[in-house]
């Protein structure tokens, strides 16, 4: 054989060879039903001869019994039938035991069963009956005798007295705060009436004020009246007693009637040290009911002495009411000498308080003197 050839032949044998190599590395084809068959056979193994390390799933414990609220209007049964149950016919399951217990209105289902379907909270509450309770439970009601002892508890309470209080003052102080006219129709009432012995806005409001601020309830008006003492009275005792006159005089004439307190007020000079003169007013309070009598007067004004000389000189000799002070007031002097004050507020002027806030402070202090006085059953 020639080397040509015997190259040709050697290079096929080796050819072969390495395809059967390649052969032997493919993988065996496997069939569908080779598959099927080999898994139903390691299904079977499995279940025949469970692993050791499988654990076992474990029971949920039962879960606590209902409040003693819904066992006490009826027990509720624990056995639940199951809603899918497909045998009509079939015996009645028994009781389960008390490992086995499920909370009521819930649906277990048995071994071998379906699970049926869930039930929503609305459909598992209205599963549970709820009777009515019995009218022996219902709460007693409250007698004549302890609603009255309520009442009373109430009326006598210092606390509720002192909250009420406050709420109402709070109120009302919103109330005047916002419109000041309002405190004449919220203090005005059917509590203690005051007259006052005089019509002038500068001697009635300063005590309507001050007794609206002591009293919760007080209704304040003024009665023109006629002094039986000098045009201008000289010194403590005939200002006293102008202020005294002043009421007898009302009472007298019928103008006001002998239940009613009555607020008279009087403007005196004096000489509270030498030639050095003042200005004050009286305030006598006079309750014939509860036998009260009050007196105070409001704060000097000091008064240059040529008034005073002026006033001496214009009273006559024969003055008959002499002996009560002088003929003309210290206001006409003023008003006469300076025309650009005026006789109602000089006081102002001279000593730069008016005389309505002297008057409102010493209406504050006979109010309060009153109020301490006065029976508790007339404090409103």
């Amino acid at each position: 054989m020639s080397p040509s050839l015997g190259r040709h032949f050697g290079g096929r044998a080796d050819a072969r060879k390495m395809m059967e190599e390649v052969n032997d590395e493919q993988p065996e084809i496997v069939t569908h039903e080779e598959v099927a068959l080999a898994e139903r056979e390691a299904m079977q193994t499995s279940t025949a001869t469970p692993r050791k390390d499988q654990r076992s799933t474990p029971s949920i414990p039962a879960p606590s019994p209902l409040p003693s609220f819904f066992a006490s209007h009826g027990a509720i049964s624990a056995e639940v039938s199951s809603p899918v149950s497909g045998n009509s016919g079939s015996p009645p399951p028994t009781s389960p035991s008390k490992s086995e217990e499920k909370a009521p209105g819930l649906v277990t289902p048995g071994r071998g069963e379906a699970p049926g379907p869930m039930q929503t909270p609305f459909e598992a509450s209205s599963a549970i009956p709820v009777s009515s309770a019995p009218e022996s439970q219902a709460l007693p009601s409250l007698g004549a005798s302890q609603v009255r002892g309520l009442f009373e508890w109430f009326s006598n309470s210092n606390l509720v007295h002192k909250v009420v209080e406050r709420t109402r003052n709070s109120v009302e102080t919103v109330i005047t705060t916002l419109d000041p006219g309002m405190r004449e129709v919220i203090r005005s009432g059917s509590g203690i009436e005051i007259m006052v012995t005089s019509t002038k806005e500068n001697k009635v409001a300063p005590v309507r004020e001050a007794f609206q601020e002591t009293f919760s309830r007080v209704r304040v008006t003024g009665v023109e009246s006629q002094s039986t003492t000098a045009a201008q009275p000289l010194g403590f005792a005939a200002g006293l007693k102008g202020a005294e006159d002043r009421i007898k005089s009302l009472r007298e004439s019928r103008a006001i009637s002998d239940d009613v307190t009555a607020v008279s007020i009087e403007g005196f000079i004096v000489e509270m040290f030498p030639d050095r003169w003042f200005e004050m007013s009286c305030l006598v309070l006079k309750d014939p009911v509860n036998q009260i009598e009050l007196e105070t007067c409001s704060q000097p004004t000091p008064i240059p002495i040529q008034y005073i000389l002026a006033a001496q000189d214009r009273t006559p000799a024969d003055y008959p009411l002499r002996w009560a002070g002088l003929a003309v007031t210290i206001g006409q002097i003023i008003e006469e000498d300076q025309p650009h004050i005026g006789r109602a507020d000089w006081q102002k002027v001279l000593s730069g308080v008016p005389r309505r806030d002297s008057l409102y402070l010493a209406a504050a202090t006979l109010a309060y003197m009153y109020k301490q006085r006065l029976p508790t059953s007339f404090i409103s």
